[in-house]
């Protein structure tokens, strides 16, 4: 599921221009390129049955798996990515497939299928985690029944789309959807339907009418929340109908006054050129969850929040700061859900049944713990997301919580629906036949911490290391004999991982404008059962900043009287630069040498150049290219200490006698 946006997640953020082209389309290959996906499929097929060429049929069969895949037909996706692998067509159609089947929750066939696609591209371990996740779906599918969950689809739900339920009162809904009633002259050229607007849902009446606000204009809006008062509201937009065209989407807001709804502005989050979507408020208004694709997060979309700055009539959000690697992953997380200091969300990046699920994760000491998946039948196959809980109506005697979300999973009536779910109490302690016996779960925790050092003096390496920062947003690769994943640091510098037993682990720490740092770790010789089920380890990797062109002194390198050969005393300085640079490829350095004033100007110019010689000598023979290196001998021409000479004492002639490394630049 990592790395794969899910077809409703690309159609809310898509370039809108893209899809309301209204140039007349010739062929499905243009159709499909310009993301008119419903407009593609019957001229992709009947180009599919003319091609005699088999790259042809298999490129038309991929095209129209993808299409099918947009439009969330995933059984007909799965048929074409199908007969797209018999045309032998490559790409990644082995993966795409597994994927339809793991939302058909077909999962021992997907299972297989995963399985296929790692060695099609060399590793049968490569889908490891999928395959593990096909059977953990496949478990939880069957044991659904024992779940305190009971979901049932909305009777409104229809061919259309609808999702993201917003409670608005009691039997209301707001939520999403493309309906015939939907503004815009003309229809969404990706799924062949209406634009995205916002629709009001009456679970009584069982009706759904267009809401009228200034807010629901044309282009798409939707996946909205309220403040506890109602008076404000938060929505998503994309596009716009100003002259200048918004090719991304935000999250706009409107405040509730005494003529009706004001019209809709933008949040200011900073970049324009990321998406914003999906917003959430917390109860006290103060803070703002939401989905965003800033480039350096962990994954696609992934969380983040912002906290307001005074008064609502003057209010500012800040600067949006990530939510950290417990609850965000290398896949992505959209469509959050706050309740007091509990967050639901929508992912598909944690491991779960397929496409999205939807997880929930609380805060204990101010920190968000490991989120959990609420497994079948809140989750699905397809695409589960918009949970929301229902606060205004009654609760029955036997129900601890009730509820709506969004689901576009097999059996449903339309692309996404609208279900119902109640969650009942836990059956009384006297009836052991119903209730499972525990699974005692056996963990390697580990907690690692990434810093970076501080020096005494600002900007200067040479003036020795003060204390250490927390460090964020560096790229931790985890790597062991069989897998190899990446991981990174939050806010405040942390990492957490499980383990797995008798296991070599090493951890290599990167982030640009930093030293590679390395550290290796076993959890051979550590054993887990009932009595000790668990035990936590921790690692901490420290990162320095490079300067370019600022020579850093290198300590405990000396030489003999008037001699330039590399001392065994020497050598563990220089090995530790070996390993710098092999950590480091991307990084050329200048290594120099320097003598102290005593001797002649022209003598230490020469000896100077040699030990510097000597010193890169020592470093080729090690191992380092040599196109990576030059040697400078300074002579006596760049002092540390510029003392008159009869006037220097003893420790400040040694300190004009150094070895130095410059970093000369630091390739990509």
């Amino acid at each position: 599921m990592k790395q794969f946006i899910i077809g409703f997640v690309a159609i809310f953020i898509v370039n809108i221009t893209a899809c309301t082209y209204t140039e007349r389309i010739k062929d499905g290959k243009t159709a499909y390129a310009r993301k008119q996906f419903q407009v593609a499929i019957p001229m992709l097929k009947e180009e599919f049955d003319k091609a005699k060429d088999i790259q042809v049929k298999g490129e038309t069969a991929y095209m129209l798996g993808e299409s099918y895949r947009r439009t969330h037909q995933t059984q007909a996706a799965a048929d074409w990515y199908k007969r797209a692998q018999t045309q032998r067509y490559g790409k990644d159609t082995d993966l795409k497939h597994a994927r339809m089947l793991q939302q058909l929750q077909d999962y021992d066939e997907a299972r297989r299928a995963f399985q296929n696609a790692g060695r099609y591209a060399g590793d049968v371990r490569l889908y490891q985690e999928e395959m593990i996740a096909c059977q953990k779906a496949k478990q939880w599918l069957a044991d659904s029944d024992k779940n305190l969950y009971q979901v049932q689809s909305l009777a409104t739900n229809n061919e259309a789309t609808d999702f993201s339920p917003v409670l608005y009162e009691a039997h209301q809904l707001l939520i999403t959807s493309d309906r015939a009633q939907s503004e815009g002259k003309e229809n969404y050229k990706w799924t062949g339907e209406k634009f995205f607007d916002l629709y009001l849902l009456d679970t009584k009446a069982e009706t759904v009418e267009r809401f009228e606000a200034p807010f629901n204009q044309s282009f798409h809006q939707g996946a909205l929340c309220f403040s506890a008062d109602k008076n404000m509201v938060f929505f998503t937009q994309c596009g716009s109908e100003e002259k200048i065209a918004v090719d991304y989407c935000q999250i706009m807001f409107s405040r509730k006054n005494s003529s009706g709804w004001s019209a809709p502005q933008a949040i200011d989050l900073g970049d324009n050129a990321n998406n914003y979507i999906h917003p959430t408020l917390s109860d006290d208004g103060k803070m703002l969850v939401f989905a965003c694709n800033k480039a350096e997060g962990f994954g696609g979309y992934d969380l983040y929040y912002s906290i307001k700055i005074g008064d609502d009539d003057e209010a500012k959000w800040s600067e949006p700061l990530n939510m950290g690697n417990k609850i965000n992953s290398d896949g992505n997380e959209v469509f959050p859900f706050l309740n007091n200091d509990t967050l639901y969300f929508s992912s598909d990046g944690h491991i779960g049944m397929g496409g999205l699920d939807i997880f929930k994760v609380t805060k204990a000491a101010h920190k968000w713990q490991n989120p959990i998946n609420l497994e079948a039948p809140i989750n699905s196959g397809g695409d589960d997301f918009g949970f929301i809980i229902d606060f205004l109506n009654p609760l029955a005697p036997d129900m601890v919580q009730q509820g709506y979300f969004s689901s576009n999973r097999i059996g449903g009536k339309g692309s996404d629906d609208i279900y119902q779910f109640q969650q009942q109490l836990p059956p009384p302690a006297d009836t052991p036949a119903l209730v499972d016996s525990p699974t005692i779960l056996l963990a390697i925790n580990l907690n690692g911490l990434v810093k970076e050092k501080v020096f005494k003096e600002k900007g200067n390496p040479n003036s020795g290391v003060a204390s250490y920062a927390n460090l964020m947003g560096a790229s931790i690769q985890v790597n062991t004999l069989d897998t190899a994943f990446t991981v990174g640091s939050d806010v405040d510098g942390t990492f957490y991982l499980q383990l797995d037993t008798a296991t070599d682990y090493s951890f290599k720490a990167t982030k640009p404008g930093y030293f590679t740092q390395l550290i290796t770790l076993t959890t051979k010789g550590i054993v887990l059962n009932e009595a000790h089920p668990d035990t936590t380890l921790s690692v901490e990797l420290i990162m320095e900043k490079i300067f370019t062109n600022q020579e850093i002194v290198l300590e405990n390198i000396y030489y003999d009287l008037d001699k330039h050969f590399i001392r065994e005393d020497a050598k563990p300085t220089l090995n530790a630069l070996v390993t710098i640079l092999k950590r480091n490829p991307t990084i050329n350095i200048q290594l120099s040498s320097h003598t102290d004033c005593q001797g002649k100007t022209s003598y230490n110019e020469k000896l100077s150049q040699r030990r510097a010689d000597a010193a890169v000598q020592y470093l080729i023979q090690n191992g380092i290219n040599p196109d990576r290196l030059t040697s400078k001998g300074y002579g006596e021409s760049s002092l540390a200490i510029n003392c008159k000479c009869s006037d220097c004492s003893d420790e400040e002639h040694q300190q004009n006698r150094r070895t130095t490394f410059l970093v000369l630049d630091e390739k990509e």
